[in-house]
Order: C-alpha cells, then structure tokens, then sequence
C-alpha cells in the first residue's frame, strides 16, 4: 500500500497511522506476539538504522540489548543452518521490531521504556511528516466529504479513518495470541481509537449508518474490494462523492404530458396527488412502472418531472469508465440521495430495477412466476423501500408476479406499461427528430409512416434518427435508409412491423358476400368509423361500445371483412386466436387477456380475436373454476373497453349467452347464393361465364369466398390456357370435400 501514502502530500494518513499506534501502545497493558506490529520503528533506510540503533541505546542498556542479542543469534542460526555456516548477530543487523517486541515482553518496566521510547520515535516522524507539504491533505479532505455525506458523528468517523489506515499502511491489529474474533476485534479498535468499547460495538452494528450504507462490516473493514467510499478516498480526483451514487437527469427534452394521452389522464392525478402529499410528509412514496422494455416507462418518468416542476434525479447504473455498479452499491445510492437532495423539489429514479427488486431469483422460481430470495438481501431492500424519505419511482422489465409479495406490498402506486401505441410512439418520432434537427429532412408524413408500420421503442427510434443524422443521407434516399435500419433493430428486439399480411387481398370487395343481419356491411363499416372519430368525452356515458361477431361456416370471409376494415380505416388491427389466450397455468388466461386488451387499447388497434369459441365456451358446461373466471375476465373487459372488438367464431352455439349480449353488432357470414359465386368467379379468374357455365357453378353446394382462392392456387403453375371447365371442376372438389365434415381453419 506504499502507493498510496505516496499520494499523500501532506501526511494525513501517516500521522493517523502514528494516533492509532500511540493510543493502542498507550492502551495495552499484555504481551505482544506479533513483531510486524512495531514496523513503524523499522526503516531499510541505512541512516534511518543508524538512528534507531541510538534511540535503543537512549532507553536500554548495553546488558539489556546483549540478551535480546542472544535471542537473535539464536533466531539467524535458526535460518541459516541449512547453508552450513552460522552468521555474527550485531544489533545493526537486527530486524528493530523483532528487538522491540522482546524489549515489550521482558515486563512492565522494559514495557514503560518501550512506551516512551516509540512516543519518542513517533514525535520525530511526525515532525519529519509535517515539514513536507502546504495545506490541507486531499485525503482528509475527501474523508471529511465521505463524513458529511453519510452524516457520520465522531466515532463513526474514527472508526472509518481506523479503517482507511488499516487498508492503506502496514498497521496491524493483530499483536496478541488469538485476537481474531469479533470481540476481540472490537476491543483493538477501542483501544486504537481511544473510545469506549460498547460505543464502538454501537456504531458498527446492523442499524448503524457505516454498516447500512456498506462502508465497513461488523469487523471495521471496508466491505468488498469495489467500495465506492474506498475508491473515492484512495483516488478520488474527478466527481464528487455524491455523483458516483446519483445524477441529476435532464428532462428538457422530455415528452409533453400531453403525449400520453390515456396514461396521463386516468394516472396523472393521483400521481400529481401522491407526489405532491410526500415532499410535506414524514414519508416518501415508492411508485412502481413495471412492463415490457421499450414501453415508454423512463420517458414518463421524465415527463411527469417535468410536469410537476421536480428535479429527477436518477440513481446511477454505471460509473465514469462504463463499469457496471452492484446492487448494493446502488441502494447505498438510494439512501444517499434520500438524505442529500432537497426534499421540496426532488424525484428521485431506480431505473433498471430489476436486479435490486428481484434479489436472488433462481430458475425454479422464474419457471413458476415467482422468485426465492435471501432473508438478508430481502431485508436490505424492504428497510430502503421502508424508509424512503422522498418521491422515488422504481422501473423494472419484470413481471409483478415476479417480485416477492413482500416487496409488492411495499409500493404506494403502481402502472403496468404495455406496448408503445402508435400515437405514443408517433410523438416520440416527432420529438426524436426535432431533437436531433432532422425536420427537413424528415417529413411529417414519413414519421407517421414509419410510427404506424414499425412496433418499436424510443431508444430504437432515437437510435435510427442518430444514425441518419450521422450518415446525411439525400432526402430521395432517407425513407429506405430509415426502413434498412428498422428492420434488422426489430429483428434484434423481437419486434414487430405492422403485418402486411394482415391486409385485405388485393381483389377483396364487400361485393358478393352472403351477410345475414339487419345492417349492411358497407353501414357497419361507417358506423365503426363514427365510434373511432369520436372522442369519449363527447358522447353520451351510456353509448354502447363497438363489440362486433361475426359468425359462420369457415372460409366465408370473416377474416378478410376484418383485414378490410382495418385497412379501410387506416388501423393497425391486432389478431388473437383463442388458443393464444389460453395458458397452462391458473391465472395466465385471464392474464393474457388483460395484456391483449391493454395493448389494442394503447395502440388504437381493431381487436381481432379469432375463435373466441375455444376462449368462451357457455359457461354451463364448466367443470372447473378457471373456465368460469376466464369468460368472467374477458366480460369483464369486453363491458370497459374504449376500442373496436371483433370476434369471429365457426360454431355460435358454442358460445356464452353473456358473451353474446356484449356485441353491438351480430353478423352472419352464410355460404355464396348465386349472385355472390359468380361475383367471386369472374373476380378472381378475371374471366365471363357462359350461361351454362353459369348454371353449372350455381349448381355447386356451400361454396364459400375461399373456395374460389384455392382453386386459382391449385390453378396457378398449372401453365397453358386454363378453362372454365376446369376452373369449375376445381370448386366441386372443393365442394365434395366439405361433405365429410372436414373442418377448415380461416380464410
């Protein structure tokens, strides 16, 4: 540890080693056994030998020297017995602390001289020490800063300074026969600091600040070899303490509150509520954002900052060089930040949580949705989240049913974030490419564009938009540029673009559709237009929602009315199966549903779930519990949501009386009559009928819109000129194939 006393151009440190040594000599009335602890005598500086050999001859006579000289004899033939030659002790020769530790032990007037001699010594070395360097030592310096910040009192402080000599000079704590247990330990640093021992005992036990902060352990030494505090004291150039913990984080560039639409009228209330209420309380309030990564949960942290006038201030992840910190580190950071921001106007931010609030998951814990952790890391945690003294948000990417209900229970308030809609992440297009200046080069049609297409994050937004401004692509070239960097982020992330297939085909038409119902498909469309352009708050409360089934045998194009219905109002619709929704675990069906219905919600999509019969079978039928809860949840939801639904089943008997009085609209989609075959006929193989080509086509049973598109794939690589009569021939084999009860899937 030479190195750092090397920094040391005042000699702090060193007149704390010499403290600690004369209050431990002044203090310890026993034998000492081990020699190293009187090194500070020792010096391999010859003219430093020189003189200690006449301070020894000051305090202790030539007889009294000679017998220690005869135990050194013995000691160096001892060693050099094996080279076959005996080496002449002389006193310049001997180890000084092997001397001074027999002068200690021969009893208690040779102990006195002993004292009064290293009292002696000590004097010289630290006149010596303070004739080397002008003012304050920056280690003091940096001690008196670790002090104040942690708000230490003067044991305390003793203690850590005993700690920092221990760490960074040759002092020893060790100089008797079995002083190695805790008792024992604490009595030496009594000793050595010169304080009570119960004071000591006190000061480093669980609930003192040294030992909650994860300075010292419960043996007066610096826990781990990453300390932060050890670290800032040994080299501490650079930030001050208080930045290796936390950072004040900027928000100017934070989205506006109205951004967030939904999440900021129905949760910013009681946030604004809560927030406000805990800067004059005794207590804090500990607010969880949970959800998928990428859902906007650290922008609304900075927006809801910003909105409240509140400085954010974010506990820190990494340090200067880009090295990940602990966990224990960071919650050091939590308490820190509590007691050293302001508490009137101060937010303070756990973002990337997870670790801290998960403690030790383990894999079986994880596979069942829960997580087993240590009663110590559970405690530490809980005691933070407990204690807090300011407005802290927590942020994790795991899952509530993931975090120990003894942590849950402790959070004030809780959002669970869904995907980014697409009016969210439309704003954060906007405000990424204001932010890197790109708004001539970008249009604001393209960002819509892209904002509908792509379902992404703002950190995969903002990293597009860096990488075109870097590139500077001409504005001819921006949209492709734009899409070869997106594509490959998803891929990346397991995101999705908007799916292409879920677009209507190319010669899809309402026109020749078999629909039985009292509206006509074309006033069903418009009637969903006139739902989605109107806002809530601008209707009567007791509108009905716009919960649409469709009903009938498969292939009748309940699928296809759905894609057209998206297109047509320009809606990203979102396709669920039933067997989608269903989990193996209790609880996970009703779960996913909720997810389903967050996320359509978020993201102003058209609900689209297909085969809600194997989701909602009529209740009357259950044999268990969780058939009956599942159709309650989806109720339940169907009752309270704001979007489109769609349902689409081939077997209405199946379905839930209930289920069925929650849809606005009940459409049948039968088999083609005439008209509707040769519609689809001429339209999908481009071509006229003759009129017995015609009564040859009415003639064929129960054929359906996708009848006629498999018969042109089956067609397609056929080559040549392809008739009608084939064509025809085609469909009655379809036909054929529906009369043994086989059971197609969609359309």
């Amino acid at each position: 540890m030479q190195r750092f006393k090397n920094n040391m151009s005042g000699g702090w440190l060193i007149k704390q080693e010499l403290r600690l040594f004369r209050n431990f000599m002044r203090n310890w009335k026993h034998d000492v056994s081990d020699s190293d602890f009187f090194s500070i005598f020792d010096n391999d500086d010859n003219a430093a030998k020189k003189e200690a050999k006449l301070f020894l001859k000051k305090y202790f006579s030539l007889e009294t020297l000679a017998l220690c000289d005869s135990v050194g004899i013995e000691r160096v033939r001892d060693r050099t017995q094996d080279k076959g030659r005996i080496v002449d002790f002389s006193l310049k020769r001997c180890s000084t602390n092997d001397l001074i530790c027999e002068l200690w032990n021969k009893g208690r007037a040779s102990r006195a001289h002993c004292r009064e001699m290293l009292e002696d010594w000590c004097n010289v070395l630290e006149a010596r020490k303070s004739r080397v360097g002008r003012g304050k030592d920056p280690l003091e310096t940096r001690m008196d800063e670790i002090c104040r910040v942690l708000g230490l009192n003067a044991v305390e402080r003793d203690i850590l300074v005993y700690a920092a000599v221990r760490f960074m000079t040759t002092f020893d704590d060790a100089p008797v026969n079995g002083m190695d247990g805790l008792g024992d330990k604490i009595m030496f640093i009594a000793m050595a600091i010169d304080r009570p021992s119960d004071s000591v005992l006190d000061a480093l036990s669980e609930n003192g600040r040294l030992r909650r902060y994860e300075v010292l352990d419960d043996e007066g030494d610096f826990v781990g070899r990453s300390n932060p505090f050890l670290a800032y004291l040994a080299k501490g150039e650079g930030e001050m303490l208080e930045g290796r913990f936390y950072r004040k984080t900027p928000i100017e560039d934070a989205l506006p509150w109205a951004y967030y639409g939904k999440l900021a009228e129905e949760q910013g209330g009681i946030l604004r509520r809560m927030i406000t209420s805990a800067k004059s309380g005794k207590r804090g309030v500990n607010i969880l954002f949970y959800g998928e990564p990428g859902s906007g949960k650290t922008s609304f942290a900075k927006t809801l900052a910003k909105e409240l006038g509140l400085d954010l201030f974010e506990i820190r992840q990494g340090d200067r060089k880009g090295d990940q910190i602990g966990p224990q580190s960071r919650m050091t950071g939590i308490r820190i930040c509590n007691n050293q921001v302001p508490r009137e106007r101060s937010l303070i931010l756990v973002d990337e949580s997870d670790q801290l609030l998960r403690t030790n998951a383990d894999l079986f814990a994880d596979l069942f949705g829960g997580v087993v952790a240590s009663g110590s890391e559970k405690g530490v945690i809980n005691s933070i989240l407990d204690e807090t003294k300011l407005p802290t948000i927590w942020i994790t990417n795991t899952p509530a049913n993931a975090l120990d209900a003894s942590v849950r229970r402790r959070f004030d308030y809780s959002i669970r974030f869904g995907k980014l809609g697409a009016p969210q992440r439309l704003a954060i297009w906007r405000n990424s490419i204001k932010k890197f200046r790109l708004e001539r080069l970008i249009p604001a049609e393209l960002a819509e564009q892209f904002a509908q297409k792509y379902i992404t994050s703002a950190g995969g937004i903002a990293m597009v938009l860096e990488n075109v401004k870097r590139m500077r692509p001409p504005k001819a070239q921006v949209a492709d540029l734009i899409e070869a960097l997106l594509k490959p982020y998803c891929a990346l992330m397991e995101t999705k673009m908007v799916d292409e297939a879920l677009l209507p085909t190319r010669d899809y038409s309402l026109e020749g559709l078999n629909i039985k119902g009292a509206v006509a498909l074309d006033r069903i469309v418009e009637a969903v237009r006139n739902f989605r352009d109107t806002k809530d708050e601008e209707c009567d409360p007791d509108r009905p929602r716009m919960n649409i089934l469709l009903w009938g045998p498969p292939g009748t194009g309940k699928t296809e009315f759905v894609k057209y219905l998206g297109k047509t109002l320009n809606s990203r619709v979102m396709v669920k199966m039933g067997s989608d929704l269903l989990s193996q675990w209790v609880g996970g069906t009703e779960k996913n549903i909720q997810r389903a219905f967050d996320e359509a919600e978020a993201d102003n999509a058209i609900l689209f779930l297909d085969e809600i019969d194997g989701l909602v079978q009529d209740r009357s039928g259950a044999r268990n519990s969780w058939e009956v809860t599942q159709v309650n949840e989806l109720l339940n939801r169907m009752e309270n949501f704001k979007g489109t639904l769609v349902g689409a089943t081939n077997f209405l008997s199946n379905l839930d009386t209930a289920i069925m009085r929650r849809f606005t609209f009940k459409l049948e989609f039968d088999y083609l009559d005439e008209g509707g075959k040769r519609v689809f006929f001429e339209r999908m193989f481009k071509t006229r009928l003759a009129e017995a080509e015609a009564r040859r086509l009415a003639a064929i049973p129960n054929l359906v819109p996708g009848d006629f598109r498999t018969a042109r794939q089956a067609l397609f690589y056929l080559g040549g000129t392809v008739t009608n009569e084939v064509r025809l021939g085609e469909l009655e084999k379809e036909s054929a194939l529906k009369k043994g009860g086989g059971r197609r899937m969609g359309f």
